[in-house]
């Protein structure tokens, strides 16, 4: 193998081990591209049940429970004085295929993927004339799961 090669062997292998920087990402809902400024409850939670097996007892046995509720996906951004709240975005409409792709120097570096899901809150911050903050437009997204 050649050296320049190697050496981009070795750097690549290096670049996967550093850790994503947390400041591009778009959200992709269907055919519309969004940027928002924070995206919260990226996760999956599987409920455990414990099981003792009867004359066992220096083991138990951890068994998945099936999902017994939805998932919370919660997008903050700020909020433009001209800017109407997007039809596909308002509470009780339904979205479908929805894309999270963080990205790094313009490139696609993870993503992350739901099937489908309902907004369930559409909300903008307090008014509050004292505290001269951003106003943000928070969207709540309950879906059943990542793929």
């Amino acid at each position: 193998m050649s050296r320049s090669l190697r050496s981009c062997f070795r750097e690549r292998d290096y670049m996967s081990r550093i850790p994503l920087i947390n400041t591009a990402f778009q959200v992709n809902i269907g055919s519309l591209v969004f940027h928002f400024a924070r995206i919260k409850n990226i996760s999956e939670i599987v409920e455990v049940e414990t099981v003792q097996e009867g004359g066992n007892n220096w083991s138990v046995h951890n068994l998945a429970k099936p999902i017994s509720s939805s998932h919370k996906l919660i997008l903050e951004r700020g909020f433009k004085a001209d800017e109407e709240p997007e039809r596909e975005l308002r509470a009780g409409s339904r979205v479908y295929d929805v894309t999270i792709m963080v990205m790094e120097h313009g490139e696609i570096m993870k993503t992350y993927s739901i099937n489908s899901g309902i907004v369930t809150r559409w909300e903008i911050s307090d008014l509050d004339g004292l505290g001269g903050q951003i106003i943000y437009n928070t969207i709540e997204i309950l879906h059943d799961g990542l793929r």
